[in-house]
């Protein structure tokens, strides 16, 4: 390609090449646009095939990753990317031909674009599907590289979106030909935590980064706080769960860069608490 993309499609695999085989023609033909495969230590070789099958993609290796971490493996396709704006598309998502040229006329300057939430929740969605301008991905610091389990880092990418005012703009459904049906287990094989606590534990941290962000007054939360709140949050669901505990109270304090006392050697904090009731819903304190 000679000249720069407008669009960057990036899609990622560990343990879905037999995916991407089906998927990869679609977004290869797609106009105005690159794409971008990251081979997240994928033991089917994706990288190679990739390369030797489909050269007009561009391959991003990782060699030393046990695990999955998705959110590192969308970051670091979009750090590779060239183009203004970003197509997130999953391996077992095939798009239509058009769906780009359906983005081009839809989108607009300060929107991100998304499927619709499915009225009847399914393992098999598109809901990690989206288009997002370079500048915007920016700002709010790309995908959160401390949610590391299946399941919430899309979803905690859009809420960040929504709390900067980003617009969204809802991609037709026919804008996918086909989404490959598979199992939750062959979805899940590289994550550390099963489903079902996973996705309770992103949950909660996800309504413990929107507070934080929200009180702030920055999109990006420090790393190392971060993480230490998604360890307290992994170990009190798990008490949750494996003592049979009735509830789940969270309680962080944090620095508050955003005011000042009346003089410069003051310093603020800020705490929140969170608490989940036996049933799972997560209220904020």
């Amino acid at each position: 390609m000679n000249r720069r993309p407008k669009y960057s499609i990036v899609t990622i695999c560990k343990g879905r090449l037999h995916h991407l085989v089906r998927s990869l023609p679609a977004m290869l033909r797609q106009p105005f646009a690159e794409v971008v495969v990251v081979d997240y230590a994928c033991p089917d070789g994706t990288a190679d095939y990739v390369a030797a099958n489909f050269p007009a993609a561009r391959v991003v290796r990782v060699t030393d990753a046990a695990s999955f971490n998705a959110s590192h493996a969308r970051n670091l396709g979009a750090g590779a990317a060239l183009g203004d704006v970003f197509v997130f598309v999953d391996a077992d998502v095939v798009l239509a031909d058009s769906f780009i040229a359906a983005v081009e006329l839809g989108l607009g300057p300060n929107q991100y674009a998304k499927f619709a939430e499915p009225t009847i929740p399914r393992d098999n969605s598109v809901q990690g599907t989206c288009v997002i301008h370079r500048r915007h991905f920016e700002l709010i610091g790309g995908y959160d590289e401390v949610l590391t389990n299946y399941g919430g880092e899309d979803l905690e990418l859009y809420e960040r979106l929504a709390i900067a005012k980003i617009g969204r703009l809802t991609i037709d459904q026919r804008e996918v030909v086909e989404v490959i049906d598979h199992g939750r287990a062959e979805r899940t094989r590289f994550f550390e935590i099963a489903p079902e606590p996973g996705f309770l534990i992103g949950k909660v941290y996800r309504v413990a980064m929107a507070m934080m962000i929200r009180l702030g007054d920055s999109f990006v939360v420090d790393r190392e706080l971060r993480a230490g709140v998604y360890k307290e949050v992994t170990r009190l669901v798990g008490n949750m769960i494996n003592r049979g505990e009735g509830n789940l109270r969270l309680e962080i304090t944090f620095p508050d860069a955003a005011s000042h006392g009346l003089h410069q050697r003051w310093r603020f904090t800020r705490s929140i608490v969170i608490c989940v009731d036996p049933r799972g819903d997560v209220a904020e304190g």
